[in-house]
């Protein structure tokens, strides 16, 4: 028998609906407008970060907890065995016995006594591993480093082909690290051309253009919405700044946006005095997107050689993203890295007979990986590398990759 859940439980009680509601969606955004969140904003925050938490560190957190368990928790179980162990190991500022007590609760107000003793015992054990204080970044920072695990996929929370099809971007490259992929910047914004650069109280740093901010709601509010500024990762600006050092932006340019949603690159290009065709599936994914707009499937030709430049920023793996998205670390299996690699090369070879003789073709992806990148790119027939970036994940951006491509 179920009960009414009170404040103190009410942000679990949350994110416990919102991983239910995870299985039948793509992404965790999906899913939190499939659920009720709680009214009080610290409620929904709690929320969110302990279903973010949950998911991205399941794999350290169920290879922590299975020692104490007998057998292998059914799902629902599973999630608030990881939300608890989230609470112990990540977030410092709640104390163990509230954070055990507050999920106990939790789970009892969701799915009844069922799992409750078990939960509790395992969350217990584990509490009497946590140091006292932290010892570095991320819950293993809250552990005995001899009580680490040694296995890359374990310890950065990842699926071991997802840690062997990263290798190669690592092997030439030691600065880069998998602990890179989580890496959460503050939300970045930038101002338009010929707009004077924001002010505010939260503004963490600024470079030319670019402004990071520590309270997303400060630059949503008072300068995103009025139109004033642009949500965009400081790595996805690079390949406007690639094209314009190559000089290959020119105003009156005929561009065609293959994959166009939500359209963030459609609206760089036009605040450069660009035309751009803003192309993509469906009417739906290109929304309220302005301007001269196109519904059409990518993966065919279908339009004639008459655009300077073409832009494929491609569906992908979101490898570089992982830190906002979470959940796109679990697709990463063979079947899904063999679809979306047939799925850009063919929407790079139906773009490239879009543009004209002496135009410009771009290929553009959220990626780290190399079979999804360079693999892709680098194969094109007729076609040859004029310039590629990597912006590996750090404190300020996420990752992603392009390339300048012009015919041989």
């Amino acid at each position: 028998m179920t009960r009414e859940p009170d404040a103190a439980v009410t942000g679990r009680l949350a994110a416990l609906a919102l991983l239910h509601a995870l299985a039948d969606c793509d992404t965790l955004d999906q899913a939190w407008e499939r659920i009720d969140p709680p009214a009080d904003p610290r409620d929904a925050a709690l929320a969110r970060e302990l279903a973010l938490g949950a998911v991205r560190w399941q794999r350290l957190y169920d290879w922590l907890l299975a020692p104490h368990l007998r057998t292998r928790p059914p799902e629902p179980m599973a999630w608030a065995l990881r939300i608890g162990a989230h609470q112990l190991l990540a977030l410092d500022r709640i104390p163990p016995s509230a954070a055990v007590d507050a999920t106990l609760d939790a789970l009892a107000a969701r799915r009844g006594q069922r799992w409750c003793g078990a939960v509790n015992a395992c969350l217990r054990r584990l509490a009497e591993r946590v140091l006292p204080e932290r010892q570095g970044e991320g819950p293993l920072g809250r552990l005995p480093e001899r009580q680490h695990p040694v296995d890359p996929g374990i310890r950065f929370s990842l699926p071991d082909m997802l840690v062997k099809d990263l290798a190669p971007a690592l092997l030439d490259h030691p600065e880069r690290t998998l602990a890179d992929l989580d890496r959460r910047p503050p939300l970045c914004t930038r101002t338009p051309p010929g707009l004077a650069p924001p002010v505010g109280r939260s503004i963490v740093r600024q470079d030319g253009p670019w402004t990071w901010w520590s309270d997303p709601q400060e630059a949503i509010a008072g300068w995103v919405e009025p139109g004033r500024l642009r949500v965009q990762d400081r790595a996805q600006g690079r390949l406007i700044e690639s094209l314009e050092q190559l000089a290959l932006l020119r105003p009156g340019m005929l561009a065609a946006d293959w994959c166009a949603a939500p359209g963030g690159k459609t609206i760089a290009l036009r605040e450069r005095h660009l035309t751009v065709v803003a192309c993509d599936r469906s009417r739906e994914r290109l929304g309220d997107l302005a301007g001269p707009r196109l519904v059409h499937d990518g993966r065919r030709a279908g339009l004639a050689a008459g655009f300077d430049l073409v832009l494929v920023d491609a569906p992908c793996s979101n490898t570089g993203t992982l830190a906002r998205h979470p959940e796109a670390r679990w697709r990463w299996t063979r079947s899904n890295r063999d679809g979306l690699a047939a799925l850009q090369r063919g929407l790079l070879k139906a773009a490239s007979k879009a543009v004209r003789p002496d135009g410009v073709l771009i290929y553009a992806t959220c990626s780290l990986l190399p079979c999804e990148n360079q693999g892709v790119a680098h194969a094109l027939d007729g076609w040859r590398l004029l310039a590629e970036h990597t912006a590996w994940p750090d404190g300020w951006q996420a990752g992603g990759y392009h390339a300048v491509l012009v015919r041989t």
